[in-house]
């Protein structure tokens, strides 16, 4: 691995806060059932749970992975890398 050009500027970027969600799926339902909904009711999304979820971050989708139980916590494996980069012209 190539040594920093600046290792002050690496350290500071990476202390940076960043958002990630990972996207699980989506539901539309109407309003007034959203508002009678208890607590433990399960809501079906509209993406099965063999289909990738997306990754974003900061907003931007980056990748799409699987999701993993592992010592009893809900995980994410990346499983695909998104290029969203702008094309040259």
């Amino acid at each position: 691995m190539n040594e920093p050009k600046n290792p002050a500027l690496e350290k500071m970027l990476l202390d940076v806060p960043v958002r990630v969600d990972v996207v699980l799926g989506e539901a539309r339902i109407p309003m007034e059932e959203l508002l009678a909904l208890s607590p433990g009711e399960i809501v079906a999304l509209e993406r099965h749970t063999n289909e990738p979820v997306d990754i974003y971050v900061s907003g931007r989708l980056v990748a799409r992975g699987k999701l993993v139980v592992s010592d009893g916590q809900l995980g994410v494996t990346l499983s695909e890398i998104i290029d969203s980069r702008p094309e040259a012209a």
